[in-house]
């Protein structure tokens, strides 16, 4: 059956006479994490990326220009790769490392449509845990059994790195790069984000409780594998991604432009 499609189905995004509105949502969500990544105080300059796979493709995806901070991130002014690195549309100058970071995951994960690489600084000294990051309190049942890590190679700039950052993902929800920095995946950016939360906030207890250097209560396997079970009630970012872009609209909606 034909379908009619009028321009008014379509927005136009920097660098492409029109936009699908497939498209255009999806680049609405991505640019809200960015600037709630800014709010939370997660971002780093320029530096980090998170990315979205395009609706109806297989191996392109946007990510911000290199170069602009967090609170300047908007709808349009994302750019599109495509596996190469090759830009589709926008400026041609892509962050490596994060076209390397994100292309494996949305070249071997397709399920996962976000991706979101950050160094938090409340959270980055747990990367340093030689054993992992233990978890010690309920909210870390979120991600109980759900990350994996991946050592450090320096700066992930090989495009080899790409396949072990894969592997080392495997079905997880996040992977902690030791010596470096987090990555959350969802199939949404609510849920995306909402892992990166957890995982920051995993981290922040691990970090203060060590340092407390008194007895702690590591908790039973067997609750932990309990509330991680009763979570899925509460699928991450369901409930939270509506309230949290109210939070970035309050902010400045212009990441909608």
């Amino acid at each position: 059956m034909n379908t009619t499609v009028s321009a008014d189905d379509f927005t136009s995004a920097d660098g492409a006479a029109q936009t699908s509105a497939a498209e255009w949502e999806v680049r609405v969500d991505l640019a809200a994490m960015f600037r709630l990544t800014h709010l939370f105080g997660w971002d780093d300059t320029v530096w980090n990326h998170i990315t979205a796979r395009v609706p109806g493709t297989d191996h392109s995806f946007l990510m911000h220009r290199f170069g602009l901070l967090y609170e300047e991130v908007t709808a349009s002014n994302l750019i599109k790769v495509d596996e190469n690195g090759k830009v589709l549309e926008g400026p041609p100058d892509v962050n490596t490392a994060g076209f390397v970071i994100h292309s494996a995951v949305h070249l071997h994960h397709p399920d996962n449509h976000f991706v979101f690489h950050a160094h938090p600084p409340s959270a980055l000294a747990a990367t340093a845990l030689r054993d992992g990051i233990p978890y010690w309190v309920q909210d870390s049942s979120m991600l109980y059994g759900k990350i994996g890590y991946h050592d450090w190679e320096g700066l992930s700039v090989d495009l080899e790195e790409r396949f072990r950052i894969a592997e080392n993902l495997a079905d997880n929800k996040v992977l902690v790069m030791r010596n470096h920095g987090f990555l959350s995946v969802g199939k949404s950016a609510g849920e995306a984000f909402m892992n990166m939360y957890y995982m920051i906030r995993m981290c922040e207890v691990a970090v203060q409780a060590q340092a407390a250097g008194l007895p702690l209560e590591p908790g039973k396997q067997e609750l932990w594998e309990l509330s991680c079970k009763q979570y899925e009630a509460f699928a991450p970012g369901k409930y939270e991604w509506p309230a949290l872009k109210r939070r970035a609209d309050r902010a400045d909606p212009s990441y909608r432009n």
